[in-house]
């Protein structure tokens, strides 16, 4: 159930509501940073100006998800994404917070490109 709690909060972040001021500051933890596919390291502010300026990104398609749960109130959810065409294949990691009004909220995501041989199973 939590597994599939979290991959439909993860997807969210994938499609229209990607672009929702409201949704995004109330999923990203105030303290959220990512590491992007990129390298990059941004904080909230700077990851919710992004993906506001985004125009017409390609769709993000997602599996192979796996959960680890480390206690009641905090989870680790890694998968694999890719642009619809199979370019920009990536192996992503997202820790998420039970908070107090049991919302969970993402403190920290990572994007790493994939060889194409790789899959999250094997990590």
């Amino acid at each position: 159930m939590l597994e599939e709690q979290l991959i439909l909060l993860e997807c969210t972040l994938h499609g229209e509501r990607r672009y929702d001021r409201a949704w995004l500051e109330q999923i990203l933890h105030p303290n959220f940073q990512e590491i992007t596919r990129s390298g990059l390291k941004v904080n909230r502010s700077q990851t919710i100006s992004s993906l506001l300026d985004e125009k017409n990104p390609p769709p993000i398609l997602s599996s192979d998800f796996r959960l680890t749960q480390l206690g009641e109130y905090s989870a680790i959810l890694h998968y694999r994404s890719s642009y619809a065409d199979g370019s920009h294949q990536a192996l992503r990691t997202s820790y998420w917070l039970l908070t107090e009004i049991q919302q969970w909220v993402l403190v920290f995501h990572q994007g790493t490109p994939a060889a194409k041989d790789i899959y999250v199973d094997n990590l």
